[in-house]
């Protein structure tokens, strides 16, 4: 019996549970009967096969089980069953003292919706079917209960969009704050201009001329 085999099974049905259905663990134990090498296997379905069965053919290609110990490991290989379904296949091989092949651990998922899903969003992001465009940081299509609901929501992004509390703020955050304010049209909504005010501690007066100097700039720039 493969050393630690009870372990083994603890290690393949975690992963088998971790993965889903769509991914075998098979535990091959080459210490007996080659021809009935599985002694353990969870989900079986996959390659419809159950304990006692034989190693793969593709398998055995990898494996020198008569000679020394070798470095066979197979990670990520992918492979196809007759159905046409595809695999994508690890296996861990285990020794003894000796360097003699004692057993492997192999996992097999049937990647093949993944491979379709794959190919289908590649199709579709190859015919510019998803619309790219720089991140915002705020949702068009959200909905507020009432306009200054909304107005709240906006002023919240851009003190987070500063990262300064207002106490804090020099008048570069401030302006800063009030540019992105005014271009998402808060100082359209009445009252507006007050609540800004009181928040950054700020008179009517230097409000103005603050967005004053935005507006100003913005008009060059479009020059």
């Amino acid at each position: 019996m493969i050393d630690n085999q009870s372990q083994l099974m603890l290690v393949a049905d975690l992963i088998a549970a971790h993965f889903g259905s769509s991914t075998e663990v098979v535990l091959h134990d080459f210490t007996g009967d080659v021809d009935h090498s599985i002694v353990y296997i969870v989900n079986g379905h996959v390659t419809g096969r159950t304990i006692g069965d034989a190693p793969t053919q593709s398998f055995l290609r990898y494996m020198n089980l008569h000679g020394p110990r070798k470095k066979i490991d197979k990670i990520r290989h992918v492979s196809h069953l007759s159905d046409g379904r595809i695999i994508r296949s690890s296996t861990v091989n285990f020794f003894d003292d000796d360097g003699t092949l004692t057993g492997s651990l192999c996992i097999n998922q049937d990647i093949t919706e993944l491979v379709a899903l794959e190919n289908a969003i590649k199709g579709l992001s190859d015919a510019n079917y998803f619309e790219s465009s720089a991140l915002s940081t705020y949702n068009e299509f959200e909905t507020t209960p009432s306009i200054h609901g909304m107005m709240d929501n906006i002023i919240t992004e851009g003190l987070t969009l500063i990262g300064t509390p207002p106490d804090k703020m020099n008048k570069e955050a401030k302006i800063k704050l009030l540019k992105f304010l005014d271009e998402r049209g808060v100082f359209l909504i009445q009252k507006s201009g007050q609540k800004v005010c009181n928040l950054l501690g700020i008179s009517k007066f230097t409000l103005y001329n603050y967005l004053e100097e935005i507006r100003g700039k913005d008009k060059k720039g479009m020059k």
